[in-house]
């Protein structure tokens, strides 16, 4: 398995927990299939965050994000959880930062992956020439 597959998953399940909680936003989708997708996803970023910090080689961009992502799932999660405990116009500001954040962590996703493939790229490319 390699790093850039790891963040693509994470992206993608990250889109699916987005339409998830358009879902229950919109078409009373039941709240707990949009929480266990949550937590699917917040065991992902957590496998993608050992996977990385065990990589011989890991840059500390790309290791900062996936602190980034796994935090700030956490986070997501404390932000879902008090959108549903409360209610009116509390419970609608809360649930547009947790929208929010769910932007920064599939922008996150997205930077990471590109990064893992830029490396990926370097790491196989030829050596450069000395020039004299």
């Amino acid at each position: 398995m390699n790093t850039q597959l790891l963040f693509r998953i994470t992206g993608a399940a990250l889109g699916i927990q987005l339409a998830l909680g358009g879902a229950v936003t919109f078409f009373n989708l039941d709240v707990n299939v949009h929480t266990l997708w949550g937590v699917i996803l917040g065991i992902l970023a957590l496998v993608t965050l050992v996977y990385v910090m065990r990589m011989p080689r890991r840059p500390k961009p790309l290791m900062g994000l996936a602190i980034g992502i796994a935090v700030d799932i956490l986070v997501q999660g404390l932000l879902g959880f008090a959108t549903v405990a409360t209610s009116g116009n509390s419970a609608s500001a809360l649930a547009f930062v947790h929208f929010l954040n769910a932007l920064a962590i599939f922008g996150m996703t997205l930077m990471a992956a590109g990064m893992a493939m830029a490396g990926a790229r370097m790491a196989q490319a030829p050596p450069m020439a000395a020039t004299p």
